[in-house]
């Protein structure tokens, strides 16, 4: 549930997240354009005595795990555990990519706690201002002209690695937003427009092993577009997404989960 009054929340942001960002509040959520230089630890996480922000990147990669989409879409990580107030920072690192809960007030079956306000990113990719006013086509996707990591995620040299900071000076800048998770409980979060393929994320808030509503079988899912549509159905039952395998893993990344790995993700 968002906090009733936007000043705390936006100092306590603020100091986690460091002074070089502008955050913009809005009930529990936050847009942010970052210098990321901040002092995150190896998983992607910072701490501090006003809480933890958590980083999640929106990624694409190929080949595709599966023949039904051109390509993996995926949030990294896909499972994530939390504790109440935590903050997700979710770091656009290729675009055309949002952030939704599943919920009634946009049409479809809860899966987020009883109590919990619908949420939604807006459509988020590159910031604008790191895109030159007279450029036509877009920027080469991080992963095309560099190496990811294990993780999926960008190695140290990224796409100019060759090339050193000329390359890196040009690259687009990812933009980020947040959001404020307070209350305990399973979090479906899905992107609109790569549902379809698989794009989803689940996070657990506090020590909770179950959720209210189905994780394990897709016939048992409600019918589309009220329930998960396409792979959307395979990834939210996914073994590996279990609530309680989250909460012992703590992140759990794209490449863990069963369907991938036997190539029907």
């Amino acid at each position: 549930m968002s906090r009733d009054t936007h000043g705390p929340y936006r100092r306590d942001v603020m100091k986690t997240i460091g002074a070089g960002a502008a955050v913009s509040v809005l009930g529990g959520a936050a847009m942010a354009q970052e210098d990321d230089d901040g002092d995150e630890g190896a998983d992607g996480d910072t701490d501090d005595d006003s809480g933890t922000v958590h980083t999640v990147q929106t990624l694409i990669a190929g080949p595709a795990t599966n023949p039904e989409r051109p390509a993996d879409f995926f949030f990294q990580p896909t499972g994530l555990h939390v504790q109440p107030g935590d903050v997700v920072k979710f770091v656009f690192t290729t675009p055309d990519h949002n952030v939704v809960s599943y919920h009634p007030a946009f049409g479809m079956r809860r899966r987020v706690p009883v109590g919990v306000d619908a949420f939604s990113s807006p459509l988020l990719g590159w910031r604008a201002d790191s895109i030159a006013d007279d450029q036509i086509e877009p920027p080469a996707e991080p992963g095309e002209g560099g190496e990811e990591g294990e993780d999926g995620e960008n190695g140290e040299d990224g796409e100019g690695g060759e090339n050193g900071g000329e390359e890196e000076t040009s690259a687009p800048v990812p933009s980020t937003w947040l959001h404020a998770f307070e209350t305990a409980g399973v979090y479906d979060i899905l992107c609109s427009p790569h549902e379809g393929f698989g794009m989803n994320l689940r996070v657990v808030v506090g020590d909770v092993e179950e959720a209210p509503f189905e994780t394990s079988n897709p016939d048992n899912l409600a019918p589309p577009r009220a329930g998960p549509v396409g792979l959307a159905r395979v990834t939210l039952t996914d073994p590996a997404l279990e609530p309680a395998n989250i909460v012992e893993q703590g992140r759990v990344p794209w490449q863990a989960l069963s369907a991938n790995q036997s190539g029907q993700g």
